[in-house]
């Protein structure tokens, strides 16, 4: 296996990691939408947020993030990957004081993403945008 080939399928593993745990966070907001309004109340400090709006929250993040898998747009759907995960790393600051051990791995996959939005350009393996 040359160099690119092995580049490209350690950028596609990255993508593919990042995107179940995405997927997981979106599901929920899809299937439980009051459990996701109180993690968005206690994180983010956003309080009130009805079902309704946390479906078509998750919805909408479902979108961007099938996108993110199959490599499109990459410019927009990494770099949302990348924002919105570091927020989320960012606002579970009291978790990291505990400290709370499964938050830490929030700062690997913070990582992961910022490599993927930095090398999305040579991220091609099974990627239907391939720049």
């Amino acid at each position: 296996m040359n160099e690119k080939n092995r580049i490209e399928w350690s950028l596609f593993l990255l993508r593919l990691g990042v995107f179940v745990v995405m997927a997981m966070w979106t599901i929920d907001k899809i299937i439980s939408p009051d459990h996701a309004a109180k993690v968005f109340e206690n994180f983010y400090f956003i309080s009130g947020l009805r079902s309704e709006i946390m479906m078509g929250v998750g919805l909408v993040e479902m979108l961007i993030i099938l996108a993110f898998l199959a490599g499109l747009w990459k410019r927009f759907t990494y770099g949302f990957v990348l924002v919105v995960h570091g927020i989320s790393t960012l606002s579970s600051w009291k978790q990291y004081l505990e400290p709370n051990l499964l938050f830490f791995a929030a700062w690997p996959m913070l990582a992961a993403c910022a490599a993927l939005y930095l090398l999305r350009d040579w991220d091609r393996k099974f990627a239907i945008h391939k720049n």
